[in-house]
């Protein structure tokens, strides 16, 4: 039997598009960590340390609820965020509310046509 439990209406959620996972999480949890705790197959090289650039997602909603983009991201992304949404999971860390991602293609997979 379900508990109702009011403190869990109080985290935030990560929804991971396109599988429609979602997941309750803690403030100060990246969207990596709580990716790789759903088991939604973020890329990685690094494991969340910063330094492979590989574990993009894109900003669909609840940009407000996460840090600032930040150093290392410019590093790997260029300073297009505004363009293009796209983040590093491991460096985007959850606030007090809910968020939706996108699952983005590592740099590697792209196919220029």
């Amino acid at each position: 039997a379900a508990f109702y439990t009011p403190a869990l209406d109080l985290m935030p959620r990560v929804t991971f598009q396109p599988a429609g996972v979602a997941v309750d999480c803690r403030p100060g949890e990246t969207v990596f960590q709580v990716g790789l705790r759903a088991g939604v197959g973020i890329d990685t090289a690094c494991v969340g340390k910063g330094t492979c650039g590989l574990c993009r997602v894109r900003i669909v909603a609840g940009a407000s609820s996460l840090t600032p983009f930040g150093e290392v991201e410019e590093k790997h992304l260029g300073n297009v965020y505004f363009l293009t949404q796209v983040r590093l999971s491991c460096q985007t860390v959850v606030g007090d509310g809910d968020v939706v991602v996108a699952i983005a293609p590592a740099p590697h997979m792209l196919v220029l046509k």
